[in-house]
């Protein structure tokens, strides 16, 4: 499967809101406080922002505003992990699109030195800046592959090894769940390989979940690309990324009944979770 699958649609009546969402006073607050736009502006800002990416993207999560969601800041392990950053952990935030959450970090009190964004796309990253007004931002954003990685150099794609082991906290919110099993263990690994040795590595996000699963071989007899987990499935998605690297790690999280995407068989659900390295 492609570690970019095709998850767009450049029919605006199929996945377009064209309203803002109505639960917006963080981004408002973020966007008036720290990036300095006029709150009479903001709206305007967004809209075209949004506009200048769908053309180039058209995926869902910007049809549907979802780059606004900042969930990370309503887990419970959120100021734990704004403790742990502030006394020099590292944050990797993989799949960070435009890189909301680590400005919201960054306001939070994290150093912002001690943040990194991945995305696989340039432009999202190039995006965040003219999104959040602030070349100055002192986070690290790497373009980069979570998935293929060259064989033959039995490693990290050159732009991650150089942050190979070097990363304590991992934040992966809507990721897991656009890959099929084999890709979301090649991720797994990626992410063992991206945390300090000894490290009290932690994951932690979010995604779409599963209430009834199948089971992942059946699964891919059945042709089917994106798998998406309840929380049995996702702790052995973690066994087997655990035997792959000689690690072990216990999975903890909340599945919630929640609507689904349309084109998603099966049951809807959303997952909040965490994972430990035991």
């Amino acid at each position: 499967m492609s570690t970019n699958p095709d998850f767009t649609n450049p029919d605006k009546s199929f996945d377009y809101n064209e309203e803002l969402p109505t639960d917006r006073a963080q981004t408002w607050i973020l966007l008036e406080t720290y990036s300095k736009i006029p709150l009479n502006q903001i709206e305007t800002h967004l809209k075209d922002i949004r506009q200048k990416t769908w053309n180039v993207f058209p995926y869902s999560c910007i049809g549907h505003w979802l780059f606004l969601d900042c969930v990370i800041t309503s887990l419970p392990e959120y100021p734990a992990i704004i403790a742990r950053v502030k006394a020099g952990d590292v944050l990797l935030d993989a799949g960070c699109a435009f890189g909301y959450v680590l400005r919201q970090m960054a306001v939070d009190g994290a150093p912002a030195t001690n943040l990194i964004g991945v995305d696989i796309r340039q432009e999202f990253l190039d995006l965040g800046f003219e999104l959040f007004q602030d070349k100055g931002f002192e986070g690290r954003f790497i373009a980069a592959d979570l998935v293929n990685v060259d064989p033959l150099l039995n490693s990290l794609l050159d732009n991650l090894a150089e942050i190979a082991g070097t990363v304590d906290i991992i934040h992966a919110a809507a990721l897991f769940h656009l890959f099929g099993w084999d890709d979301q263990v090649s991720i797994g690994v990626r992410f063992v390989e991206l945390f300090k040795p000894g490290a009290n590595a932690l994951v932690i996000g979010r995604q779409i979940a599963d209430l009834e699963p199948l089971d992942p071989v059946e699964h891919a007899t059945q042709g089917r690309g994106w798998y998406r987990h309840n929380m049995r499935t996702w702790q052995m998605l973690w066994d087997v990324v655990g035997e792959r690297t000689g690690t072990r790690w216990k999975t903890t999280g909340v599945v919630s009944e929640k609507r689904g995407l349309k084109d998603v068989p099966g049951p809807k659900a959303g997952m909040s979770f965490a994972v430990y390295k035991t």
